[in-house]
C-alpha cells in the first residue's frame, strides 16, 4: 500500500502565544521529531502544511524529502489544511492508497504507533484506522482511498471528525492513551518538562 503522511502544523497556537511545535523535544524539537518519525515508515510521501508560523518552521527544521506547502487560509481551520495538503500528495503520488494525518502537538506519537495502524489496516480491512485516548478517536488518524473525496470538501474547524462519525462502523482503533498529552497552553508544556525529568 502506498501511504501518504500529512502533518498539519499551520495554526497560531494562540494559548501557547510561541509555535508550540517548535518547542524543544527530544533532540530537537516536537515538530522535527514528527517528521522522522514519519520518515521512519519510508512513506511514498510526506507534506507538511505549513501556515501562520511558516517562516519560523523552515528556518529551524530540516526538510529535505518533504513536501512542505504553506495555507494562506489557516485561519479558516484544520479542514483547509486536510484539503490543501492531500491535493499536494496526489499531485507527487497519484498512485496513493491511504493516507495518515498527524498534528503538530502530540510530541509522544511514535513510528511505533504508525506502523501499529497500518498493521491494523491491513489485518481490518477497515477504511478509516484512528487512535483512541481518553474516550475518543482522534490523530493520528488513517484513511484509506475511499475517503479521499469526502476529506476534499471538508470545511471548517472540525478537521475529519465528522467523516469518523458518519463512517463509525469502518473504523478500527488504535490505542494511544499518550495521545491526550498534547501541548497547548505553557502550563502543558510545563507539566510535560516536569514529568519526563
Amino acid at each position: 500500500m502506498r501511504t501518504g503522511i500529512l502533518i498539519l502544523a499551520a495554526g497560531s497556537a494562540s494559548r501557547m502565544q510561541q509555535p508550540k511545535m517548535l518547542l524543544p523535544f527530544g533532540k530537537a524539537n516536537i515538530l522535527s521529531h514528527l517528521l522522522d518519525e514519519a520518515r521512519a515508515l519510508e512513506p511514498a510521501a510526506i507534506c507538511l502544511v505549513t501556515g501562520y508560523y511558516h517562516d519560523e518552521i523552515l528556518s529551524v527544521v530540516v526538510t529535505e524529502g518533504v513536501q512542505v506547502v504553506r495555507n494562506e487560509q489557516w485561519q479558516e481551520g484544520m479542514s483547509g489544511s486536510i484539503r490543501l495538503g492531500l491535493l499536494q500528495l496526489l499531485q507527487q503520488e497519484s498512485a496513493m492508497q491511504q493516507l495518515i494525518i498527524l498534528v503538530s502537538d502530540q510530541p509522544f506519537l511514535t513510528r511505533s504507533l504508525l506502523h501499529n495502524m497500518l498493521q491494523v489496516q491491513q489485518e481490518t480491512q477497515k477504511g478509516i484506522i484512528a487512535a483512541g485516548y481518553a474516550e475518543i478517536q482522534g490523530t493520528p488518524v488513517l484513511f484509506t482511498k475511499e475517503y479521499f473525496d469526502q476529506l476534499k470538501q471538508l470545511t471548517g474547524d472540525k478537521g475529519a471528525k465528522p467523516i469518523l462519525q458518519t463512517h463509525s462502523g469502518d473504523v478500527a482503533v488504535v490505542d494511544f492513551p499518550e495521545g491526550e498529552k498534547d501541548i497547548d497552553t505553557p502550563e502543558d508544556y510545563s507539566k510535560y518538562c516536569t514529568s519526563i525529568k
